[in-house]
């Protein structure tokens, strides 16, 4: 049903409008949901193939002038991190289920494996739906997709396709690590054309960036720093280790590292209204693997659960052997 390629995938994504960020913050989130992997609101945007755009959007394309790269603020300390043990196992998908006011709200399907064309990536998709109660009021078809390289975790590119009622917006970012250039471009479904460009640092996507976070060893106290993309925006997050807490979902009771993530710094200033507290809590081992998600809206919060593991142990075992 789901496959890993080259090729990207070309579904359906909603728009930014105030009953998404009621569901908690789409544009923060798929950095914090995949970057500290908090699964409960999402970043978003992406580009398609040109070959998949209407014939009538190739013909009269609508481009815009492509302004000056925006710098990294000099004065952010971002540190340098080596990958440690992956939290993630090749092929492995993980189910996260949101709920709103115990009514449920939203589906995130993330599956990371070795890229079959090119073994030496590793390809991240996260699939988002919302459930059919919400659908009503606002329906969200969005795939996220990253590849990157399997040993240092540099990202390769980033493609994102947010489809929002009859909103369809698509980007691709690429990256140019020798001259620490990224450039995110964004086509409308009318196809309007739409170019970002950074400069400066060693960002991460949204997956990679995860990886490495969550790759780290991580314990009470501690506060790592990322720099990162995910679509048309970047972000520096710190992850504050907050302390041990024991939790029950519906996978069992775990032993976790509390962890809360702070945006010091976001490329476009509207998203900071939408930066609320955001909370994750990993299992307290070697693999830090996200099993809660909770993040506050402008009425109650967003709590999102791991509640299957898949193409790895049996759901069975992942209460103890699939997290260790």
């Amino acid at each position: 049903m789901y496959s890993i390629s080259n090729q990207p995938v070309i579904p359906r994504r909603p728009r930014p409008s105030r009953a998404r960020r009621r569901f908690g913050a789409p544009a923060t989130s798929l950095a914090v949901i995949c970057v500290g992997l908090a699964i409960a609101a999402l970043c978003a945007y992406a580009q398609t193939d040109p070959r998949h755009l209407p014939a009538r959007i190739l013909a009269h394309p609508r481009v815009l002038a492509t302004p000056a790269p925006l710098p990294l603020p000099g004065n952010l300390d971002i540190p340098v991190y080596a990958p440690g043990p992956s939290p993630f196992r090749d092929g492995e998908t993980l189910l996260y289920r949101a709920s709103w006011m115990g009514v449920p709200a939203a589906d995130a399907r993330v599956l990371i494996a070795r890229n079959k064309l090119r073994p030496e990536w590793w390809t991240g998709v996260m699939w988002i739906n919302t459930s059919a109660v919400v659908d009503i009021v606002y329906r969200m078809r969005d795939v996220f997709r990253e590849n990157f390289e399997h040993t240092s975790l540099r990202p390769n590119d980033i493609s994102i396709v947010q489809h929002e009622k009859q909103r369809l917006d698509q980007w691709r970012v690429t990256f140019d690590h020798a001259n620490h250039e990224v450039t995110a471009i964004k086509t409308s479904r009318h196809g309007k054309i739409t170019t970002r460009r950074f400069s400066g640092g060693d960002p991460l996507g949204p997956f990679s960036g995860a990886m490495m976070v969550l790759s780290q060893p991580l314990k009470p106290g501690d506060s790592p720093t990322l720099d990162v993309f995910s679509g048309g925006n970047r972000y520096v997050f710190t992850f504050k280790v907050r302390g041990r807490e024991r939790i029950t979902t519906a996978l069992g009771t775990f032993d976790t590292l509390k962890i809360e993530p702070w945006v010091l710094w976001l490329s476009e200033g509207s998203f900071r209204s939408q930066s609320r507290e955001t909370t994750v809590w990993v299992t307290d081992d070697a693999r830090h693997l996200p099993v809660r998600i909770a993040s506050a809206v402008f009425f109650g919060n967003v709590y999102a659960d791991l509640i299957e593991v898949s193409g790895g142990p049996p759901v069975s075992a992942a209460r103890n052997a699939a997290i260790k």
